[in-house]
């Protein structure tokens, strides 16, 4: 539903509820079909404190295709309005994707990236608060609130805010970023793990795989850059390392076909067309399914025998029964 939206839906909603006076938290996920001017129900809000315009849901990769409308022209002049006036309330900006991805000292984004960190510096010391130490912390774009650094991975993050309870931490403290959602959370709100292949750190809640040997958690990204192997067929994920191991996972260099070696023998099983490498790899489970199978008709050829034993001794005791 939050897809068909369109400007005009979102204005008229901000403007029934009085969002300028009662909206504290406002985000757009899935509004992929706004260009932002539906905002202007928001200017000059002295309540808003967080205000999220990535268009992706929580726990979500930022990333949409196609990329959404979301403009710049529209958006920015509305959050000036926001963070100009006296008593302003904001606390969290997200920003989406596609206004960071070709950053520019010479852009209007920028420019308000600089004004939105001006704001906080007239805010006065805001210190950690689990070791006291005045935020933020760190050398170049991470001393400020936003980055800014245009050849920087964070240009246009916010540090050391929580996105869900708005708590300033140190990173060195209960500060995490997830490399998935690209957000930060703090140990309350969220807890993270790192990728079992790269190490980045991640929301648990942003995990989608686990090694279907080691039950170790890998990050979407690994997956999709094929840094780890994914089944074609079943989806398993197997990492690295227990693919080195020989545990039931690899790459075919003849055919090129990702799979594990259980869906390569149920192919082969059910006739399917596969290629003489992938044939041989799954020789020795052909080889015990073979074993398992001669054992199975074995047994059921027993239970025949005994089944036609236990009827003619059924049937003599009937016999001697009407004698």
């Amino acid at each position: 539903l939050a897809a068909k939206l369109i400007d005009d839906d979102i204005e008229k909603v901000l403007l029934c509820i009085d969002a300028v006076n009662k909206v504290k938290r406002l985000k757009l996920a899935n509004c992929v079909n706004i260009t932002g001017a539906g905002l202007e129900p928001l200017r000059g809000s002295l309540i808003i404190e967080q205000i999220d315009l990535s268009l992706v849901g929580a726990h979500q990769n930022p990333k949409i295709y196609p990329e959404p409308s979301i403009s710049c022209n529209h958006v920015l002049p509305i959050l000036d309005t926001i963070i100009a006036t006296e008593g302003c309330a904001l606390r969290h900006l997200q920003f989406p994707l596609v206004w960071l991805q070709e950053p520019s000292t010479d852009s209007e984004f920028h420019q308000f990236l600089q004004r939105y960190n001006q704001m906080w510096e007239n805010r006065g010391t805001i210190s950690c608060l689990e070791c006291n130490e005045n935020l933020p912390v760190g050398s170049g774009s991470r001393n400020e609130w936003i980055g800014t650094d245009t050849h920087g991975p964070e240009y246009g993050q916010q540090y050391s805010t929580c996105y869900d309870c708005f708590n300033h931490y140190c990173y060195d403290c209960k500060m995490n970023f997830c490399s998935t959602c690209q957000t930060d959370y703090c140990d309350d709100c969220t807890k993270m793990s790192d990728c079992q292949f790269c190490g980045d750190s991640h929301c648990n809640d942003c995990y989608e795989h686990e090694c279907h040997e080691c039950d170790e958690q890998i990050c979407s990204e690994c997956v999709e850059e094929q840094l780890c192997h994914k089944c074609g067929d079943c989806d398993r994920v197997v990492c690295s390392e227990c693919s080195n191991f020989g545990l039931g996972m690899s790459c075919c260099d003849l055919c090129n076909d990702i799979c594990c070696d259980e869906c390569r023998l149920r192919r082969f099983l059910q006739g399917e067309p596969d290629c003489a490498k992938c044939n041989i790899r799954i020789a020795p489970l052909i080889v015990r399914e073979s074993i398992a199978s001669r054992g199975l008709k074995e047994k059921v050829e027993r239970l025949k025998a005994e089944n036609e034993e236990l009827k003619r001794e059924n049937k003599e005791l009937r016999s001697r029964h009407l004698n």
